[in-house]
């Protein structure tokens, strides 16, 4: 891989902080267009795109090219794509994620040096632990847990398996996870606060599912599950990122969810940071974040990138009627059987955010309900990825502590049986709450 030169990556870091920033300003209303924080995000995905793995640049060409034959199409057949799109699709969605990322600055309160606890007891509080911790700092909150909890440092499968099923769960309500800012961006009109509600009931039957699963595949009602010791302090901060997003949906509502969960982010890191570490090593740790980390997250941008000129290409296409829809309506039997589909699709090692797109942009004619659509969206994230060996948590796991992403992900087969089952249950009650028709209707 090649390695950048200092004067690139840091011009990258800067125009990523801009594109942050911008996009966050633009969601309230008061900043730039959004497009400005777009024309950022191109320009540094273009200057970090030597540094991306081949088989990113692969899967970023296969995207784009497809939607720009979307839009060949389209012109073909007489129509009028929104080109703007392709600097606003999901700049705004990208701008979260930059900003979301500095929340790993936060670091739960030590633990201390005391003996881990073992038992049934252990494995819940591991579940609780992952799920919380992970909701706000995200992925940082597995491998913390995991080099704590397994034997020098590596866990073993049935303590991967939980960390894995307790932290996508956070995906059905965490404002600050990525899938919660994909459904919100693919699903347009969905309500924040509906989505986080309905998500968080479903999360907790879901680490119940996960939990029961390992205590009956363990035959001692996981006995000998080393656990995490989880304190009540590790709790204070995202309480308060919560509350703060809470509020700010309830006092500004005409901001953006986006932009409330960028600026609620920024401005807890940069008080926490500063007032813990002090002005100079705060400053000097938030400034090494914008030159090291934020360059490093080139995967995303231009896997979102890629996706915004597939999914504007194919929302043209479907505009212009050049695709052939055999529904006339969205409700839940319709909800359940996408969810199936996107479940399938990443257990056979398609991105969550590539389905989602897809099925957004053929929706669109439909109109669908945008808090079920959203919730279908985070399901399969939640779901999905937990059965998908490919799967960004299950590499990031086998590449980290050797673990087999393929023996992790069958692993959790069944517990994705039975959370798809009781996904669709919930589809149906809320569907009921949203006034969507249960039964199905076909074009």
């Amino acid at each position: 891989m090649p390695i950048l030169s200092p004067c690139r990556r840091a011009l990258a870091a800067a125009l990523l902080l801009a594109m942050t920033l911008l996009a966050a300003l633009a969601g309230t209303g008061y900043g730039p267009p959004v497009w400005s924080a777009g024309l950022a995000a191109w320009v540094a995905g273009a200057l970090l795109w030597s540094q991306l793995a081949p088989a990113q640049k692969r899967l970023a060409l296969i995207l784009a090219g497809a939607g720009a034959i979307a839009f060949g199409f389209t012109l073909a057949r007489g129509g009028s794509p929104n080109l703007i799109g392709l600097l606003t699709q999901n700049t705004a969605l990208l701008g979260m994620l930059a900003a979301v990322s500095f929340l790993r600055l936060l670091r739960p309160p030590e633990t201390g040096s005391a003996g881990l606890p073992q038992g049934r007891a252990a494995l819940w509080r591991t579940l609780l632990a992952v799920h919380v911790l992970g909701a706000v700092i995200n992925l940082a909150a597995v491998f913390l847990i995991a080099e704590r909890i397994g034997p020098d440092g590596k866990p073993r499968p049935a303590q991967a398996m939980a960390l894995v099923r307790a932290f996508l769960a956070a995906a059905l309500w965490s404002p600050f996870f990525a899938a919660t800012a994909v459904a919100l961006t693919y699903a347009p009109g969905a309500s924040p606060l509906g989505l986080a509600a309905s998500g968080m009931a479903l999360a907790v039957v879901l680490l119940w599912l996960a939990g029961r699963d390992i205590e009956r595949a363990s035959g001692k009602r996981a006995a000998d599950f080393v656990g995490y010791p989880m304190r009540a302090e590790a709790l204070r901060v995202p309480a308060v990122l919560a509350a703060l997003v809470a509020s700010g949906h309830w006092l500004v509502p005409d901001w953006t969810a986006l932009a409330v969960i960028s600026l609620a982010s920024l401005a807890v890191v940069c008080v926490v940071v500063l007032a813990q570490q002090g002005p100079r090593a705060g400053g000097r740790a938030l400034y090494c974040h914008v030159h090291d980390r934020l360059p490093g997250m080139s995967g995303e941008l231009v896997l979102f990138l890629s996706a915004a000129v597939f999914a504007t290409g194919l929302r043209a296409l479907m505009e212009s009627g050049g695709l052939w829809l055999p529904l006339s309506g969205f409700g839940v039997t319709e909800a359940a059987l996408l969810l199936a589909l996107m479940i399938l699709l990443a257990a056979l090692g398609i991105h969550a955010v590539i389905t989602i797109a897809m099925a957004s942009a053929w929706l669109t004619p439909l109109h669908p309900e945008p808090t079920l659509l959203a919730l279908v969206f985070v399901q399969s994230w939640a779901i999905g990825l937990a059965a998908g060996p490919m799967s960004g948590i299950h590499l990031a796991l086998q590449g980290r502590y050797g673990l087999s992403s393929s023996r992790l992900a069958r692993g959790n087969l069944r517990y994705c049986l039975q959370a798809y089952v009781v996904a669709v249950v919930w589809l149906a009650v809320v569907g009921s709450l949203l006034d969507a028709p249960l039964l199905p209707t076909w074009g």
